[in-house]
């Protein structure tokens, strides 16, 4: 994968959300330096599954071990930013003064240089300066929690993480691109922010953008299943499995369809469901009588296995698939066919298996590689700057380096 080939960044992030972003640049090509404190390792790292996370987030990177808060760590990292296209950091407004790596400080090295920052809640306001993880700013600040709370008839909002940061870290890393090639058209730099709240708003658009003019729109369909649309609806089969049905182009043939393939042609003819207006996502006399249909999908998908289902459905009009498990996805034909999760090998003979970053380029989606351990490029780097071993040898005698 080479479409970032030539292009250098210099990742000054911890966690994951900023550092995925710099890892599918990497795995898209680019040279990315992954800096971490000399000292103590990206907390990143301190994770149930500390290799999982890592290669993750810091696929393809490599990484170094520098003391920022030393004025000879920091003119390292000076050096290293002299001839990079991006300066990519998580840290903190505070931090970032602090340790002379704001925008200023780095533009006075590289003026040409890509300046992009991911936070909680946006560079501006009054909490910019606020840290953020995606379980309390993506999925509670963004109001995505809120549309899940609501569906779940529970006492208690529930929790999803992980999944604000990889996917604000896609968002993030596609804004670089942007902010490239807008450099290459026309020789401006930009500064790129992204945030986990940003994000979570853009997700949620189509319930942000009703309440903004008085209306609801869910993230999740509310209360019972058995009032809402009994064609946009999910049913248990015989083998305590699920089927998502979204059945939205053509309700009455895609209803006829539906139950004749699960053996009851009979129900096609039922008054009770008829498709009053033929055409559109509802049918006035199925919304009448919606809970009756629910119960009728019930029963008949209850008589059969997941697999029994599948191959009944293999043809039918509607949309629908399989609800599947995460494990199932590894084994998922078109999973396979596609490239979206491949192995990641270690020099020591680890193998991962991955996901990889959701776009093909000329229809490949590219290998991923092993994230560094802990400085594990030190030296390979510094040399390249011209250092000697015995310069490395004395920096990290000092602790500047890792």
């Amino acid at each position: 994968m080479d479409v970032l080939k030539g292009i250098r960044v210099i990742d000054v992030t911890s966690w994951i959300y900023v550092p995925v972003a710099g890892a599918i640049l990497a795995h898209w090509g680019a040279d990315v330096i992954k800096v971490e404190p000399a000292r103590s390792p990206d907390p990143g790292r301190n994770t149930r599954a500390p290799r999982t996370a890592n290669w993750h987030a810091n696929r393809g990177k490599r990484g170094i071990g520098l003391d920022l808060a030393s004025e000879e760590g920091r003119n390292i990292l000076y050096r290293l930013v002299e001839n990079a296209d991006v300066f990519l950091t998580s840290y903190l407004p505070d931090t970032r003064k602090k340790l002379k790596i704001d925008v200023d400080d780095i533009r006075a090295i590289n003026p040409r240089i890509i300046y992009a920052r991911g936070s909680g809640r946006g560079p501006h306001g009054p909490e910019a300066g606020r840290g953020g993880y995606d379980l309390a700013v993506w999925w509670g600040r963004g109001s995505l929690a809120a549309s899940s709370a609501d569906a779940s008839g529970v006492d208690f909002v529930p929790g999803m993480t992980g999944h604000g940061d990889t996917m604000s870290g896609h968002i993030l890393a596609g804004g670089i691109c942007a902010a490239l090639f807008q450099r290459a058209m026309t020789g401006k730099a930009s500064v790129v922010d992204g945030s986990l709240m940003h994000t979570a708003v853009w997700f949620n658009s189509l319930a942000i953008n009703a309440a903004a003019q008085g209306n609801s729109w869910r993230l999740f369909s509310p209360g019972p299943r058995e009032d809402r649309n009994p064609l946009v609806n999910s049913y248990r089969t015989k083998d305590g499995r699920w089927v998502q049905l979204c059945m939205l182009s053509n309700p009455g043939p895609e209803w006829v369809d539906l139950v004749t393939l699960l053996g009851r042609p009979d129900i096609a003819s039922d008054p009770r469901f008829a498709n009053a207006a033929g055409w559109g996502i509802h049918s006035e006399t199925r919304d009448e009588n919606q809970a009756e249909a629910v119960t009728v999908l019930d029963e008949l998908f209850r008589q059969y296995t997941l697999d029994e289902a599948k191959e009944r459905l293999a043809n039918a009009r509607g949309v629908w698939e399989a609800v599947q498990t995460p494990a199932e996805i590894l084994e998922d034909p078109q999973t396979i066919a596609n490239g979206f999760v491949q192995k990641a090998r270690h020099a020591d003979g680890t193998e991962l298996s991955l996901t990889v970053p959701a776009v093909l380029f000329d229809g490949e989606a590219g290998e991923p590689q092993p994230g560094p351990d802990w400085g594990e490029h030190t030296d390979a780097v510094l040399s390249e700057l011209g250092l000697t071993a015995d310069q490395i040898a004395g920096y990290r005698e000092r602790g500047v380096i890792h």
